[in-house]
């Protein structure tokens, strides 16, 4: 499972990188497909606890579906910009 902390440090440390763009997008994109898949996850964990009685489990599943969706797109958008522009410095990786 990827936390937050380390998607936004490997986020940096592609983006202080000397790679070309377009390996740098493909990084980006491969963190991005673990989250999605991770968000998937979260997402049938929750709809199997949501039979249950138990609420806060199936809210904490929900968060941590709606933080990996988050950091999904934050990732998508970062290689987005990483090819658009090349270097990719103009996101900011710290939390809100």
């Amino acid at each position: 499972m990827l936390t937050e902390f380390e998607v936004r440090r490997r986020m940096e440390i592609i983006r202080a990188s000397r790679m070309a763009p377009g390996r740098k997008a493909r990084m980006l994109l491969r963190m991005g497909r673990a989250l999605k898949f991770q968000m998937r996850s979260f997402s049938k964990a929750r709809a199997r606890i949501a039979q249950t009685d138990d609420r806060n489990a199936a809210a904490g599943l929900a968060r941590m579906a709606m933080n990996a969706e988050m950091l999904h797109d934050v990732v998508r958008t970062e290689a987005i910009t990483v090819l658009r522009h090349g270097s990719g410095q103009t996101l900011s990786t710290k939390a809100r």
